[in-house]
């Protein structure tokens, strides 16, 4: 979650929820993950994952939409050499989404409405195998004295952990955010999903804090650091970003 600007700049960046302001028609907002750095579930052996890029391109269409096309990055995680002890790191791309930001309020809607598909454009582990498919609803609201709350329900399409097929994943993300000083937001949110893959379930949760400061009207600056709250969920996690408007 990040700061509103009164002319509706409003990047998805950082933290875990989704903000329903609408990019602007005809304007265009570039949002990349510079870095990012998470240790895996310790259910899953816990292992380093170093992702680049990272970019999100948003649209403004009409005072209400926005087209969205995203890139999940270059992926770098260890990979233990077959029959050696020894471990190596290699890069690999992910996967493409499309989506969509619909806000009936417009610019500075309170709530909107945000559908996504996710293509199996990637290879190696960084991509998932299969098409997803998924829908939220970003909720914020103000609560004066440079107070913000946002709530993000989900629903997805996930793709099996086998790489073939969908099953169903859902949950909720909630943060709340403040103004510290001009042109600079704290922010704090948790998150909690269910997955109900047919390998066996899952259930992931995270709490994180994030720092966003807005250098111009059209450039933002932020950092994150999060860490998992259940044996599922990556254990830590620590990003630096972008956002700007073109």
């Amino acid at each position: 979650m990040s700061a509103r600007a009164e002319d509706a700049f409003c990047p998805a960046r950082p933290g875990q929820t989704t903000p329903p302001c609408v990019t602007a028609p005809g304007q265009t907002v570039v949002e990349a993950g510079l870095a990012a750095w998470t240790r895996g579930a310790s259910s899953s052996g816990g292992e380093d994952q170093f992702t680049l890029a990272a970019p999100i391109v948003r649209f403004g269409l009409t005072p209400g939409l926005e087209a969205q096309i995203g890139w999940a990055g270059l992926t770098w995680s260890p990979d233990s050499a077959e029959g050696a002890g020894t471990q190596s790191h290699r890069g690999e791309p992910g996967d493409l989404t499309l989506g969509a930001l619909y806000g009936p309020g417009g610019p500075d809607a309170a709530f909107a409405v945000q559908g996504f598909v996710t293509l199996p454009t990637g290879q190696g582990r960084a991509t998932a195998g299969d098409w997803s498919a998924g829908v939220r609803i970003p909720l914020a609201r103000s609560l004066g004295g440079g107070w913000q709350v946002a709530l993000t329900p989900e629903a997805d399409l996930a793709v099996n952990a086998s790489g073939k097929g969908r099953h169903a994943a859902f949950g909720v993300a909630a943060g709340a955010s403040r103004e510290i000083r001009e042109g600079v937001v704290a922010g704090v949110d948790i998150s909690l999903f269910r997955d109900l893959d047919p390998e066996g379930d899952a259930t992931r949760s995270a709490v994180s804090a994030t720092l966003a400061w807005q250098v111009s009207p059209n450039a933002q600056f932020d950092i994150g650091a999060g860490f998992g709250l259940t044996a599922d969920s990556p254990r830590t996690l620590i990003s630096i970003g972008f956002a700007r408007r073109l």
